[in-house]
């Protein structure tokens, strides 16, 4: 897994992201920095990263921690958040033996392979 220095801006592509997203329309529970718990909408996600809503807001550097469907408790840390989304990088990918069955778990939409 590359890691990405989040202190300044990262360009990969149009997207400027590392790896293609699966479109997905999923409620999450997640821990906050401050240890409440609270869930969020989770609408794609990647091995390496998810797009939320969570309409209270979060700081860039903010980690949290989510529970997934099938592989449990996974840490992240905020990359960017603005006007209710925020987007975050997992501390560690998931694994690819796992990607498939937790995105089919959270309703992975058009074709998952």
């Amino acid at each position: 897994m590359r890691k990405i220095d989040t202190s300044k801006a990262h360009y990969v592509g149009l997207d400027q992201r590392i790896a293609p997203r699966s479109d997905v329309y999923c409620r999450l529970p997640f821990v906050l920095p401050d240890g409440r718990q609270e869930m969020c909408t989770c609408v794609n996600i990647s091995a390496d990263g998810l797009l939320m809503r969570f309409e209270r807001g979060l700081e860039p550097g903010d980690l949290v921690v989510y529970r997934m469907p099938i592989i449990g408790r996974v840490a992240a840390k905020v990359i960017w958040s603005l006007g209710g989304k925020a987007g975050v990088q997992f501390e560690k990918s998931i694994a690819a033996e796992d990607y498939l069955p937790m995105i089919r778990a959270m309703g992975a939409r058009g074709d998952v392979n």
